[in-house]
């Protein structure tokens, strides 16, 4: 099973992408609802090949997340959901080393192909 994180204050938006993921029957879904609890349960937990981190959250919000993350040693690909889309914030993400950057809103077939150009992985999924 290939296992995602998804890190999102939303609900709608964890439904959302959950819905799309679990089109696959090769991924396994976990959630969490701010950074805080993204790097709490990465330190109980670090086995996941994928990270969706949203930008704008409370707590921590998605570049705070991701340092974080990459503060405790781990390297899990990540792909950063947000609808910010000043080139200068995306330019500083990919230096400071995010995976992928996914504008909201997506669709079924964006999500995935950036999946597979971060995981190197071909997924099967029903559109």
């Amino acid at each position: 099973m290939f296992k995602v994180l998804i890190v999102d204050d939303t609900k709608s938006v964890h439904a959302f992408v959950k819905n799309l993921l679990l089109k696959s029957k090769e991924v396994e879904v976990t959630s969490v609802h701010n950074g805080a609890e993204a790097v709490e349960l990465l330190k109980e937990n670090d086995q996941f090949d994928l990270i969706l981190l949203d930008w704008e959250m409370p707590v921590l919000n998605g570049p705070e997340t991701f340092l974080a993350i990459k503060g405790m040693g781990l390297r899990i690909p990540t792909i950063m959901m947000t609808t910010k889309n000043d080139p200068e914030d995306i330019q500083k993400m990919f230096s400071a080393g995010i995976d992928e950057y996914l504008m909201k809103p997506f669709t079924i077939d964006i999500l995935f192909q950036k999946m597979e150009w971060v995981s190197g992985k071909a997924f099967s999924y029903a559109a």
